[in-house]
């Protein structure tokens, strides 16, 4: 598994120019590494710079923080100090959100004269207008280019309001100094955004915020960044006898991520984001944790039970909430696999989603995994892909349209599975697509999980493709 593909391999996709209808686009020497189909031996090459030309799919430093740790949280306001385009695309990506989205509209005297001024005029002003449990104000590119520090502003925010005694004085106000030029991909975000929050916890007690004191009982979801995946798992929880302090962020509320202390257990859902905010609990607190996947029956399963052995719960109740869920879905999941078996898919993800998906799609749905493509993963992520797909299938790493198109065009996948940025491009070329990160539904958990291959199968079956193909 150390041998990692370069230019001079001949088992790579065919030339990015070779099948693509654009045919003044010229394929990059440095990018052939990148593109690879599984012998089981070889990696990809990977975690590296996205280099300009490349058309990356990737998201920068500033999505990692704003969008995908913080943008759940509820009653934030978020002060982004940049153009009007970076908020903006912030608010497009995920809209789905609970919080006010604000930007001081950097403009080009700004560049030249500076907009620290500008933005300590703003957080007063949202001081003023607003009462939020906390405001979070983010360095972007422009701001970070010319010297702007968001840190001292707030500092200095922070002692106005206390010497006039205002109304908001005790507001956490925190600066997320993530710039999108700070990583090489949206994960540096994560973890700015994880060091920040974990500046919160600790500082309420658990009757303050839940007027019920601690259990044993008590654990927290961390990465889960969907309110609906969420309160899936909460609801298998619930029947379980345990109660979820904190959803870490996907259902998240300030107050409850000042008692994320007070728990008995974290449980990881996202590595790939997560994993250094549970080790600093571990090491600060002395919360242990636990890595599970939601997805897929078998992986609900084996989660439940690690989880009730760890809380010392009844087998019987264990047994019993997985019972009730797999007699409810038995049926309709038979009916879902029978007709899936050995479609072909495409997933096209973050690495953890990626390999999450994996599993059960091949194991319990019994579809044909013909490719897999991620927008951050490192050597460790792709020796666990290598290992799960079957020989032949394609890899690529940091991914861009052209090669997108092409690897569609040779696998000729049944459905497409990605996030909104790929969803034009695959419909264009007539293949079925879902969105993986289910914005609209739930694909985490027993219930989730049936609602997945039902999405699938709906999909592959829409009377559209008839139209079209």
């Amino acid at each position: 598994m150390e041998k990692t593909q370069n230019a001079g391999d001949t088992n790579i996709i065919s030339d990015i120019n070779a099948n693509s209808t654009n045919k003044n686009v010229k394929g990059r020497i440095d990018r052939i590494g990148h593109c690879i189909t599984n012998d089981n031996n070889t990696l990809p090459a990977c975690a590296e710079f996205t280099q300009p030309g490349d058309f990356s799919e990737r998201s920068c430093t500033f999505h990692g923080s704003k969008i995908i740790i913080n943008s759940h949280i509820k009653n934030v306001i978020h002060l982004i100090h940049s153009p009007a385009s970076c908020a903006y695309y912030s608010w497009d990506y995920r809209p789905d959100t609970y919080s006010f989205c604000f930007t001081t509209d950097i403009k080009e005297e700004d560049v030249v004269f500076g907009g620290e001024k500008k933005l300590y005029d703003a957080i007063l002003k949202i001081c003023e207008e607003f009462n939020p449990d906390a405001i979070f104000v983010y360095e972007t590119c422009q701001t970070a280019l010319i010297g702007d520090d968001i840190s001292a502003v707030v500092k200095e925010v922070k002692k106005k309001l206390k010497n006039t005694n205002h109304k908001n004085k005790d507001t956490p106000i925190l600066a997320f100094e993530c710039a999108g030029f700070k990583g090489k991909t949206q994960n540096k975000g994560h973890m700015i955004a994880n060091k920040k929050l974990f500046e919160l916890i600790a500082t309420k007690e658990v009757e303050e915020v839940l007027e019920q004191p601690p259990t044993p009982y008590d654990v927290n979801i961390i990465g889960d960044f969907s309110t609906g995946s969420s309160n899936s798992i909460e609801q298998i929880f619930n029947k379980m006898g345990v109660r979820v302090l904190c959803s870490f962020t996907g259902n998240a509320t300030i107050d409850r991520i000042r008692i994320m202390d007070s728990a008995k257990l974290n449980i990881v859902h996202c590595m790939k984001s997560s994993i250094q905010f549970a080790n600093m609990m571990e090491k600060v607190y002395e919360v242990p944790y636990i890595v599970s996947n939601f997805f897929g029956i078998q992986n609900c399963c084996d989660a439940l039970e690690n989880i009730g052995k760890i809380l010392d719960i009844d087998k019987k109740v264990v047994d019993n909430t997985i019972d009730y869920y797999l007699n409810k879905n038995e049926k309709e999941l038979e009916y879902y696999k029978k007709e899936l078996k050995g479609k072909k898919v495409f997933i096209c993800h973050g690495a953890q989603r990626a390999l999450n998906y994996m599993g059960p799609t091949m194991e319990e749905l019994e579809m044909e995994v013909v490719g897999v493509a991620t927008y951050f993963a490192n050597k460790e992520n792709y020796e666990k892909i290598v290992k799960q797909l079957p020989k032949g299938a394609v890899i690529i790493d940091n991914p861009n349209t052209y090669e997108l198109e092409n690897a569609i065009i040779d696998c000729k996948p049944d459905i497409f599975i990605s996030d909104s940025k790929t969803k034009e491009l695959v419909h264009k070329l007539g293949i079925p697509y879902i969105n993986g990160r289910a914005p609209s539904t739930v694909y985490i958990g027993f219930d989730g999980f049936v609602n997945f291959a039902k999405d699938v199968y709906g999909a592959i079956n829409s009377n559209i493709w008839k139209l079209v193909k």
